[in-house]
């Protein structure tokens, strides 16, 4: 009689497929509190658009060229609103990915202790002004995403090894039983 077969699952792998969407969402974080970082020179520039797309036209350029350079003239203030927003930004953004990671994917903190690690310093690396412009969580949640990759895949292979082995042993152990069977058959023909 054949045995049941090993009714184990398969390991659970994560692909970059999966991981695209935190991928994305930590980027576009990144990319904020890059502007705001670096609001000194982007908020005399969107300043300049925002006010030329408001009045429209020849004059609104000219307003917004005026505009623009107006808060040049106030770019400490500039640059203290920059700063501040970056950090609240880049705290948002961490605590934002962090419950994403949790809620999606909890098995990138269990498996590995030191991606906890990891992700604590990218809150410290974002909080720290200036410093704070580089992609910081991105590049923390990619590598993240390559550990549990690399080791998921690594843990699927031996799955399926050993899939393959209890499979290879199945078929000899049915093959020896159709053996038996057969010289049961034909030592009671022989009768």
């Amino acid at each position: 009689m054949p045995q049941k077969r090993n009714s184990q699952e398969p390991p659970r792998v994560m692909t970059w497929m999966k991981a695209s969407p935190v991928l994305i969402l930590s980027f576009i974080f990144d990319a904020l509190r890059f502007m705001f970082s670096q609001f000194w020179f982007f908020g005399p520039v969107l300043i300049g658009i925002g006010t030329s797309a408001v009045v429209g036209g020849v004059t609104g350029k000219v307003a917004g060229v005026i505009a623009g350079g107006a808060s040049v003239l106030g770019a400490p203030e500039l640059q203290i609103f920059g700063i501040v927003m970056a950090m609240a930004v880049g705290l948002l953004g961490w605590l934002t990915i962090g419950l994403l990671l949790i809620i999606t994917n909890a098995r990138i903190f269990k498996e590995n202790a030191g991606n906890t690690l990891w992700f604590i310093a990218s809150l410290g690396i974002s909080e720290i002004p200036f410093i704070g412009a580089l992609p910081a969580l991105t590049g923390t949640v990619v590598k993240m995403y390559s550990t549990q990759i690399k080791k998921e895949k690594a843990m699927l292979r031996k799955y399926e090894k050993e899939q393959d082995a209890v499979q290879l042993q199945e078929r000899k152990q049915q093959a020896a039983e159709l053996m038996q069977v057969r010289a049961a058959q034909l030592a009671q023909d022989e009768i």
